[in-house]
Parts: C-alpha cells; sequence; structure tokens
C-alpha cells in the first residue's frame, strides 16, 4: 500500500499483488518521488528482520483502515487482473522462478490447494493468495490491467493538474525475462475454472470479469 506525495495530493496506492504493482510503484517514485510503505527488499530479509508477515506493500485493506484513516489520502486507486491469469501468474512464478512448488506440478493440482493454503495462512506467499478484493478500498478509482496502463497516466495527469514526468508505465517482473523464455501454456480446464469462480467469488462480483478469461480476449 504505497502512500506517496503528488503535487498538493496524498495518494494511495492499493497494491494488489501480481496486478502490475512493482511497475506502478516504480513509475510512481520516478513521477513524484520516493514512496512511503514500500519495502522492495522484502523477500530478501530475514524473518527476523522483517517488521510485518507480508511486505508492507501488500497490506489488507482492513489493515490500512486500522493505521490510516481514509482522511489522510486525498485520492485512492488500484489496478486490479482477471483472478484467473491473476493466480496464473502467481503459479508460474512460485514453480518456475521462487521454486516453492515442485517443478512437475499442474496448474489445476496447485488451485485445488489453496483453499486450505489461503484457511491456514493467509500471508502465505506474501499474500499473493488473498483474494483482490481485502486490498482495494471501496471508492478507489480501480484500473484493469488488460485495459492498458496508459489510464493510469492520465487519470494521474487529471487529479494532480500536470503532465510531467514518464509518459508511460513500463513493464515490471514479466515472467518471461525472469525464466528468459516464454513459460508454458497453463491448461485452464473447466474445472479450473468454476474452482477460481467459486474461491475468488467477490472479485468476479466487484470487478465483473466473465469467468474465462478467453472471454475478455474474444470481446476485445
Amino acid at each position: 500500500m504505497p502512500v506517496c506525495r503528488a503535487r498538493h495530493m496524498w495518494l494511495y496506492y492499493a497494491h494488489v499483488p501480481k496486478c502490475a504493482g512493482t511497475a506502478v510503484e516504480r513509475y510512481l517514485e520516478a513521477r513524484f518521488g520516493p514512496l512511503g510503505l514500500r519495502d522492495p527488499d522484502y523477500a530478501f530479509r530475514a524473518p527476523a528482520e522483517a517488521w510485518s508477515l507480508s511486505p508492507p506493500q501488500h497490506m489488507p485493506e482492513a489493515v490500512r483502515r486500522d493505521w490510516l484513516p481514509d482522511t489522510l489520502f486525498d485520492a485512492t486507486f488500484a489496478t486490479v487482473r482477471h483472478p484467473v491469469t491473476r493466480l496464473r501468474s502467481a503459479f508460474l512464478f512460485q514453480r518456475d522462478v521462487g521454486g516453492a512448488l515442485p517443478a512437475k506440478m499442474s496448474f489445476q493440482r496447485w488451485v485445488e490447494t489453496l483453499p486450505r493454503s489461503i484457511a491456514l495462512g493467509p500471508h502465505t506467499l506474501h499474500g499473493h493468495l488473498r483474494p483482490m478484493v481485502e486490498f482495494v478500498p471501496d471508492g478507489a478509482e480501480v484500473f484493469r490491467i488488460e485495459q492498458g496502463l496508459d489510464a493510469v497516466v492520465h487519470w494521474l495527469d487529471r487529479i494532480t493538474d500536470s503532465d510531467d514526468g514518464p509518459r508511460e508505465v513500463a513493464p515490471a517482473n514479466v515472467l518471461a525475462d525472469r525464466i528468459g523464455a516464454q513459460p508454458e501454456a497453463v491448461h485452464l480446464t473447466p474445472l479450473v475454472l468454476d474452482m477460481v469462480a467459486t474461491l475468488y467469488a467477490a472479485d468476479f462480483e466487484r470487478f465483473g470479469y466473465p469467468k474465462n478469461p478467453r472471454d475478455m480476449e474474444q470481446a476485445a
């Protein structure tokens, strides 16, 4: 949940894991200066050195409301992603880069483990498994990353009455770059789609995504 001073305003960016959060954070820093409540080195800290169970930029909304009330901010925004492609990104990263999952594990088998994993450890994998609704404040300006991030730049131009700084949000943490090749295809079976739709029902409802991400591609 990075906080920044943007000209005359205090902005709060609700960083939903696996939704271009690092790219947006870097853009905000390049345009407006250092961010608060952001620890890009959290993953490299020993457990005894970390003051929180997950990175501060992944702070759940329920915690944020207790620590930083709405009245501190002039505007809040978030970027979101189709729940299935968000999970697919988390899965491939943990399996092929982070090494937290067996190399031969299938996406469906992993999705089958998620209800128990989330119930036992909501901060597991730095909060990457939490539903998006648990990060995004009510009333926040919400941007779907499938529609591009230029809209974030234009929105910041409008609310700050300024068009200085970078004109685009540069990609960050691209999986293909991390593994040095295009990631293998993940099979989105009807069973997988049903399981994700049930587990993340609140995300589908609030952010208006269809069950199958391919339906978005066909509508584009």
